[in-house]
């Protein structure tokens, strides 16, 4: 859900514990995002996001990684918030909308006031710094008039906070609400457009605990349900002036689907509250996921335009190469000419001379049928023949070249397949950039200047398992990793598995010398099948063998290998939870 003006209402009070913190350090990890680190009795990081999916303010835990070179926004929020403390913040009424005003000193010591303003509106949502007198220095999304006539967020204007519905701030005098003006109107849009920042999600609560139903109209309410109703809004201002938050996301059907403030019963008995600490704990928790898919998919962009433009090449490379080994299917007919011309030697030798063509007969032919055949006029037939076997021979010459280089294109493609599906696994920043390093080692991705500096590579981390008799499962999540775990760490008795005929991870159980049980066995090709393309199948078939029977061609492509003496086993990896048995991701 978004954050609607009464759930930024407990953020704000939460976040108020802040005020006199000291900015030590800005960061902006994404384009639409700023982390400001404060110091005051301790560390804390406060995260304020633009995202148009998942815009929000407050503490988090986590440290995120960061452009080597920071944004210009970043820079300027560095030069004028750096060392300034936080002395007010304010949210007007209830609308989406904080204010955070940060004093510090100019080079002259001289005190100065700057406002950092985030407003919460899905798509419009945006991140402001001001001068005191509220002109803007600049946004995190600049508005223009090509974007919105009505609200310009531009360097230089006078910010001016987003136009009002003409709703109401709640309070004990303004709280009743005559439903008979409303007729076929559902009670909850009636509470919503009445007033200032009431969400659905609250609405519905409000009308489910007083009424027993979501869907009413206002036109079906009796006498007793509207007093209840009246009671529900008393008894909500009481909690919001006391400050009686309880934060709280709603577990249905174990997936996390809602947040709020206030206690939400209307999922019913399929629906559980998980109550946090803070806000804080519980927007991190909530958006965890969500964060981490969309940071991948930004940081992957690049990644799947190189495989993608890879494999359309290469597909339009093999259709073409088929169709010039259709053309030399015509060798067989340049031997036959040729055949035909030196049995007629003696026939042609009475020819005056300068012909282009000549008729003769074709012996494998059931009929024995004429064919006309073309000829050099300034060749002799004999010549002419030889040219004809040439034309053969290199036909023959060009259809096997242009196989092996089939045969060769074919099999970059299903190493681009098998990149692309480690892309498709990957859940961290590191494993984009094993991916990226394998595509600049390989020539698909073309680094512009030297590199920036001297990083040492970080160390492997593989998918870890734990059987239930206690051995360790590897299971590589890409090409480099897989000849890593595959060639450097497995022992040559450890047993390997492979998903059949299909990209994936290559799994090892690390034997040391031990005998395994069929469960064992069992849970490693299901382990092998879940990390491969054909994750979501029944009875995949799954190889397996001794290490020791696995080689790597000399240069093949990373994560390439073949094998013998090997076993299959089917499994179907949903019919078994295997996070049970994850180590650590």
């Amino acid at each position: 859900m978004p954050i609607d003006g009464i759930f930024l209402h407990a953020i704000k009070h939460e976040l108020s514990l802040l005020i006199g913190a000291r900015v030590e350090k800005i960061t902006q990890p994404e384009k639409d995002e700023i982390i400001i680190y404060m110091h005051s009795s301790s560390n804390v990081r406060l995260l304020l996001s633009a995202n148009p999916s998942n815009p929000r303010i407050h503490l988090i835990k986590e440290q995120k990684e960061n452009p080597i070179v920071p944004p210009n926004f970043c820079m300027l929020l560095r030069k004028h918030l750096l060392s300034s403390r936080l002395i007010n913040i304010e949210q007007p009424g209830y609308e989406r909308v904080l204010v955070l005003t940060f004093e510090g000193r100019t080079e002259l010591y001289e005190k100065t006031e700057k406002k950092l303003i985030i407003e919460i509106m899905g798509r419009h949502s945006n991140i402001i710094i001001t001068n005191s007198d509220n002109s803007i220095l600049d946004a995190i999304k600049q508005v223009d008039f090509s974007k919105s006539s009505k609200r310009q967020i531009l360097q230089g204007l006078k910010y001016e906070f987003p136009p009002t519905q003409n709703k109401l701030i709640i309070n004990n005098n303004n709280c009743y609400i005559d439903f008979s003006n409303y007729g076929e109107s559902k009670v909850e849009k009636v509470l919503m457009d009445t007033f200032q920042g009431f969400s659905s999600l609250l609405t519905r609560e409000i009308v489910y605990i007083a009424t027993g139903l979501i869907d009413i109209k206002s036109s079906e309410l009796n006498n007793n349900q509207k007093d209840k109703i009246y009671f529900q809004l008393k008894k909500l201002i009481s909690l919001i002036e006391n400050n009686e938050y309880i934060p709280q996301i709603i577990n249905i059907n174990e997936k996390l689907t809602d947040y709020h403030c206030f206690n939400i019963n209307q999922y019913g008995i399929n629906s559980k509250n998980i109550i946090y600490n803070n806000f804080g704990e519980l927007l991190d928790n909530f958006y965890a996921e969500k964060d981490l898919i969309e940071h991948i998919k930004r940081n992957s962009t690049d990644i799947l335009r190189v495989i993608t433009n890879n494999i359309e090449k290469t597909s339009r490379k093999i259709e073409l190469q088929k169709g010039e080994i259709a053309d030399c299917e015509k060798a067989d007919e340049f031997k036959l000419f040729a055949d035909m011309i030196t049995s007629n030697l003696f026939r042609l030798t009475k020819l005056k001379g300068g012909e282009t063509s000549v008729l003769l007969i074709d012996y494998t032919s059931e009929d024995l049928k004429e064919r006309e055949i073309s000829l050099n006029s300034k060749y002799s037939p004999a010549l002419n023949a030889q040219q004809y076997y040439k034309l053969y021979k290199k036909a023959q010459t060009a259809k096997i070249y242009l196989q092996k280089l089939i045969d060769e294109a074919a099999t970059e493609l299903i190493y681009l397949d098998s990149i692309f599906e480690a892309l498709v696994r990957a859940k961290k920043i590191n494993d984009l950039q094993e991916i990226r390093k394998e595509l600049i080692n390989g020539g698909y991705i073309k680094l512009k200047g030297k590199p920036v500096g001297n990083k040492k590579d970080t160390p492997v981390k593989f998918l870890e398992y734990i059987s239930d008799d206690g051995f360790i499962i590897y299971a590589g999540k890409n090409n480099l990793q897989n000849d890593y775990l595959t060639t450097k760490i497995a022992d040559k008795h450890d047993i390997w598995f492979h998903i059949k005929g299909f990209p994936g991870s290559h799994v090892v159980i690390i034997r040391k010398g031990k005998d395994l049980s069929s469960e064992t066995l069992t849970l490693a090709a299901a382990i092998a099948a879940q990390n491969s393309k054909a994750s979501g199948s029944v009875n995949v078939a799954v190889d397996y063998t001794e290490v020791k029977n696995v080689k790597k061609p000399n240069g093949s492509k990373p994560g390439m290998v073949i094998y013998v003496n090997y076993k299959t086993a089917y499994v179907t990896p949903s019919e078994m939870n295997l996070e049970k048995y994850i180590k650590q991701l």
